[in-house]
């Protein structure tokens, strides 16, 4: 927490907002688990980290995907995404920096994201594994910057990538009250 203070300016409650993970892939592949009923939707990157869709495949969900395209600068457009869609998605999933494009969000689109997941009753799902990899003095944003972001989301940090420790599963999830609260309920369970 007093990390995430000084890096993002961002509080946390320590025993509400915060569960350690065994590495950031174990906590996203458990949230399908926790969210995901057989034929819910998410909105997956496109490409994007393979446990977006395999985890969702493994908690019996259906893949809508969120193209990543150059002219876009590599984020999704999430007015493309349609609003019987939208509707229907449990979860969006976001990663930036990003895995494989490298491409990095700013605030403004992490505020858009938070409006479309308020109006759609979607939970973010935010894999900022790679938020410590950055150079020429960039200081890449985190999502629960975004106003009201904890209203809708977590996000999902890697210890191990953070401090070159790869292999070590080291990681940890933020946010969300009722979203860390099941999701540490999933866990305590496996």
């Amino acid at each position: 927490c007093t990390w995430y203070k000084r890096r993002f300016n961002v509080e946390l409650d320590p025993e509400k907002e915060v569960l350690p993970l065994m590495g950031s892939q174990d906590g996203l592949a458990h949230i399908f688990m926790t969210y995901i009923d057989p034929g819910d939707l998410a909105l997956i990157p496109d490409p994007g980290y393979p446990i977006y869709s395999v985890g969702l495949h493994l908690a019996g969900g259906k893949k809508v995907s969120l193209p990543l395209v150059p002219e876009q600068g590599f984020l999704p457009d999430l007015t493309a995404v349609k609003p019987d869609i939208a509707r229907q998605a449990k979860i969006l999933f976001l990663n930036y920096p990003n895995n494989p494009t490298a491409a990095t969000a700013h605030l403004a689109f992490f505020d858009e994201a938070v409006a479309f997941a308020r109006e759609y009753d979607i939970l973010i799902c935010h894999d900022a594994a790679y938020s410590e990899l950055a150079f020429a003095g960039y200081r890449p944003a985190s999502f629960l910057q975004a106003r009201n972001a904890k209203e809708v989301g977590v996000e999902f940090h890697s210890i191990s990538k953070t401090y070159n420790l790869a292999g070590t599963r080291l990681g940890f999830v933020v946010g969300k009250t009722e979203v860390i609260s099941a999701l540490a309920l999933l866990k305590e369970n496996i």
